[in-house]
């Protein structure tokens, strides 16, 4: 999911969360696969360390709670939905570029369920790897420059326009452009406050 801490488990199969539903969503957040700390809690952005709950108080100026059913009120308020691209994977640790062998889950199929959703937020590289891989291959093989906004109108969903951006990964591990939370609200905010706009 944005690949987030490292972990010293052996390599093996996991499988991940389940798709994380809210009423009228207007955007889905597609991570790549939850972290070691994710599937043992049994949330999503569970390691502590990740950016990703910090990210959305900032973007929407709110208090997130520490309990994650009240993190999960303020994805409601929001109208977003969360999940990942990858539903099973191999790999050792919780590192993206350690993932082998993976299973994408039915991203389409959702969207087709979810009339409401009109963007997608790829939390980092590997989840727009994977989207472009597994979901999206018609929008090209390379992943968009951080922060650039696609149109995609996937065939199977009546050509309905859906907005795509790659965007700052919510990971702890620090990137040439990203250190902090804060450096990733700019890319965070401009794709999901304009959601209600769209």
């Amino acid at each position: 999911m944005g690949g987030q801490e490292s972990g010293g488990q052996a390599a093996g199969r996991g499988e991940g969360l389940a798709f994380l539903d809210c009423p009228e969503a207007l955007i889905l957040v597609l991570g790549s696969f939850p972290s070691l700390r994710s599937l043992e809690k049994g949330e999503y952005y569970g390691n502590e360390r990740n950016h990703f709950w910090d990210v959305l108080g900032m973007v929407f100026d709110a208090a997130v709670p520490a309990d994650y059913a009240g993190r999960l009120v303020l994805l409601a308020q929001r109208r977003i939905a969360v999940w990942d691209v990858i539903a099973a994977c191999e790999r050792k640790g919780s590192l993206d570029k350690d993932i082998a062998a993976e299973l994408p889950n039915p991203v389409l199929d959702v969207l087709a369920s979810r009339q409401t959703i009109s963007r997608i937020a790829l939390n980092g590289a590997k989840a727009a790897a994977s989207f472009l891989t597994h979901v999206a291959p018609e929008l090209g093989a390379r992943a968009p420059a951080m922060g650039v906004v696609l149109g995609w109108r996937p065939a199977s969903l009546g050509g309905r326009l859906i907005k795509v951006a790659r965007l700052p990964s919510t990971s702890p591990i620090p990137t040439r452009g990203c250190r902090c939370a804060a450096d990733k609200v700019g890319a965070w905010g401009a794709f999901l406050a304009s959601a209600a706009e769209s």
